[in-house]
């Protein structure tokens, strides 16, 4: 079954439409590559899909079901939206990132589970418990891809993941995507970055809002 499509989506800011007529279907277990120039509607496209924004017209589903018609706390659990800006609480140390989000979401959050997530996306032990304010922009992205994690969300979707990654974590990050999807995840990730390119079962782009005919990989 399809987990994630879209269908006749547009959506529109002070009258004008920054994503016209989307048609797309994501899978199971795959990964999507979403590339487009900057201003292209890539971060609202994935803004609707999420459930964050609402579109003017047409509809997205989960599983069949219009995200509308979905209780917003079971979307959470289910979609998970990684921003390339990951809005942590910069007061409050990776672990406490981590484990707040987890808690909102299942009010569970183990403190085992917390850190292998954070362990898993390559921080070192020694920084699980500082402040993220002193975090390098890799190390921020690196908490952020843990948040993604911890969620337990089926449906991924990510808006330049690799921002702030040195090579060692652009590496780290592909073997998580690989990972995930391995497991059945359904991973949408808009980027500029070549290195993901080789990630995708499928690959789109986006010009002007409208999705581009899909290019498989």
């Amino acid at each position: 079954m399809t987990r994630l499509a879209a269908a006749g989506v547009g959506w529109a800011i002070d009258g004008r439409f920054v994503l016209v007529d989307v048609d797309l279907a994501l899978a199971p277990a795959s990964i999507t590559v979403l590339t487009g120039e900057n201003g292209a509607g890539k971060s609202s496209l994935l803004d609707v899909l999420a459930g964050v924004r609402k579109p003017a017209r047409g509809v997205v589903t989960l599983d069949g079901v219009a995200l509308g018609d979905i209780d917003a706390a079971h979307l959470a659990r289910r979609i998970a939206r990684l921003d390339h800006a990951p809005g942590l609480y910069l007061e409050l140390s990776a672990l406490e990132n981590v484990q707040l989000f987890r808690a909102l979401l299942h009010a569970d959050a183990l403190l085992s589970d917390v850190t292998a997530w954070l362990t898993e996306v390559g921080l070192a032990a020694r920084d699980h418990n500082r402040p993220v304010r002193g975090f390098s922009r890799g190390m921020l992205q690196r908490t952020g891809l843990a948040r993604v994690l911890a969620s337990g969300a089926d449906v991924w979707l990510l808006d330049e993941p690799s921002t702030g990654l040195d090579r060692a974590g652009v590496e780290l990050l592909t073997r998580v995507l690989q990972t995930a999807r391995d497991r059945g995840a359904t991973i949408l990730l808009a980027t500029h970055d070549p290195a993901l390119l080789p990630l995708a079962d499928r690959r789109l782009h986006l010009h002007l809002g409208h999705v581009v005919p899909p290019v498989e990989a």
